[in-house]
């Protein structure tokens, strides 16, 4: 044999989430390839003096997950900001404290930024507002995002700066929150309304900190493959210099913000004009295309919805644009050979969605086979699944929300609308593909946070909406994975555990094959493994090499 393993890891149980689902116990590695799956006698011939060799005392080994829909370097712009999370501050007299507590470290003038409140999970069940903030906080501006990022609340001193009165008007695609018997700003503004608030840029330093720590977090919950939706200038910047200091220990899938929203200047012209296209790049690090927004978010109830939110006075979200506006930028797009992808939450904005991929697809004959995706989804209805099928749609489904956030699509939607979110046997029934995620730091990044969801289709509350929606325990794996692969035309390389795959693996404290449903959301990773090498092992594991 003239192959010498960089890597062996013998003596487990592999779910490959090949087709065939040949039982296995080893894989080796070199050079960040598998080279061979198998028994554990065939594989140890592959050792040789430096060959790492891991006994995973029959611990499940499965490939790396792939995050489909995430913002990483929110993620790790939120280890150096106000933690205002649902866990963490549990009541706006919590936020209070937090941000307080901040504002003792910094001189006046300085901003606060924070991010991660939830009002449905405060104990008040509300929003909190300008005049809550003031208490603590006059001589700062401050300025906290909901988790969705959707919505934000800025105190008077960050309104003041941004110029926010009772005069002023909305921007398309935006709300300013005022009071309905003074006029004033309650402080909350809902999506393109964060944009007059001129928030400061960290520094390269605190992101390349900040994305630091969120890699390490990343390795925790087992990920080894990030597709970065909201990625600019910034963005690869950091991950360019990870590249270069030889720091980086996750693949990046980048799609480019394409318009100006949300704080986002939009980099659409400057992409066609240098001729970029979808693929370019490598296996750490590439494009993948370019990303429209469409609509907000349900729990910030501003979703665009085909009949309104409970108790909200009418009100059936926001969509940024026009059909008629938004539509030649993606056609554009298309034709420059861009993948696009498009957020779509409500019913209106995945209309809005389908009708301009139609439109494209009868102006550009390969729209249809570039695998576009529509992300969320969270109401797509059984008619919007077949128009996916026949556009060839590939859906970022956001199943990472069904535990943790569909009590408050109950609140908000009612029981019966909430019922279908997130519809995975509709798209099992009629084969469209559709790649579990997170969209951390939305919520919690734990993939099996998501599968469990997607398999009993409980809340954190306890209640089950959709069982019918229900999925295996395999094709949840394989949401989180091979699914994954196939939304970046990457599937001969990644997803599965298969001769001559990118080496990303990862072992598990529990085989999900053999536990009870309701045991899933409590696997922890134990190992993970990425491009061959081991860069997290939990404290105290049975494993060892």
């Amino acid at each position: 044999m003239n192959l010498i393993a960089d890597l062996i890891l013998h003596n487990g149980y592999v779910i490959t989430l090949e087709e065939d689902m040949e039982s296995a116990e080893a894989v080796a590695v070199k050079d960040g390839r598998i080279i061979f799956v198998g028994t554990s006698k065939a594989a140890l011939p592959f050792k040789g003096k430096d060959t790492k060799v891991v006994d995973l005392k029959g611990k499940a080994l499965m490939p790396g997950f792939i995050e489909s829909h995430a913002h990483p370097l929110a993620c790790g712009e939120s280890f150096l900001e106000v933690d205002c999370s649902p866990g963490t501050t549990n009541s706006i007299e919590e936020i209070l404290c937090a941000v307080k507590e901040k504002a003792s470290t910094l001189p006046k003038g300085q901003w606060i930024l924070g991010r991660g409140w939830d009002d449905s999970k405060l104990s008040e069940k509300r929003v909190p507002t300008r005049w809550d903030l003031d208490q603590i906080s006059p001589d700062h501006p401050v300025f906290l995002k909901r988790t969705c990022g959707h919505v934000a609340v800025a105190n008077s001193k960050a309104l003041e700066i941004g110029g926010v009165t009772m005069d002023s008007i909305d921007l398309p695609g935006g709300h300013i929150q005022k009071d309905v018997v003074s006029g004033e700003p309650t402080g909350i503004l809902e999506e393109r309304a964060q944009e007059l608030i001129p928030i400061p840029e960290y520094s390269d330093e605190s992101l390349r900190e900040g994305m630091l720590l969120a890699q390490e977090q990343f390795a925790k919950w087992g990920i080894t493959t990030i597709h970065d939706l909201s990625a600019q200038k910034r963005e690869l910047g950091v991950y360019q210099n990870l590249f270069k200091n030889d720091e980086l220990s996750v693949r990046y899938r980048l799609w480019l913000w394409a318009l100006p929203d949300l704080h986002e200047p939009g980099v659409l012209n400057e992409v066609i004009g240098l001729g970029i296209y979808s693929g370019f790049g490598d296996e750490f690090i590439n494009v993948q295309g370019v990303k429209f927004m469409l609509d907000g978010s349900i729990g910030g109830k501003t979703a665009a919805v085909k009949e309104s939110y409970l108790h909200s006075d009418g009100n059936m979200g926001i969509l940024y644009k026009k059909e008629s506006d938004l539509a030649p930028h993606v056609i554009s797009a298309i034709k420059s050979n861009l993948r696009v992808s498009m957020h779509a939450i409500g019913e209106r904005a995945i209309d809005q969605a389908l009708n301009i991929l139609e439109k494209a697809a009868e102006e550009a004959e390969s729209a249809v086979s570039m695998r576009n995706r529509i992300e969320h989804c969270t109401l797509a209805n059984e008619e919007h699944v077949k128009r996916f099928k026949k556009l060839g749609v590939v859906v970022g489904s956001s199943t990472g929300f069904l535990y943790p956030s569909a009590d408050n699509y109950v609140r908000v939607l009612g029981k019966e609308r909430a019922e279908r979110v997130f519809p995975h046997q509709w798209y099992k029934k009629y084969g469209v593909i559709a790649p579990g995620n997170s969209d951390v730091p939305v919520v919690s990044g734990n993939p099996f946070l998501g599968i469990y969801g997607l398999v009993t289709r409980k809340t954190e509350g306890g209640l089950v909406l959709g069982e019918d929606q229900g999925i295996t325990v395999i094709d949840a794996l394989k949401a989180y994975t091979i699914d994954g692969a196939y939304s970046s035309f990457e599937e001969d390389i990644l997803g599965s555990i298969k001769e001559n795959k990118l080496a990303d693996m990862i072992v598990l404290s529990e085989n999900p094959l053999f536990i009870d449903p309701e045991e899933l959301k409590d696997i922890e990773v134990e190992m993970t493994v990425f491009n061959g090498k081991v860069t997290f092992i939990k404290e105290g594991t049975a494993i060892h090499s």
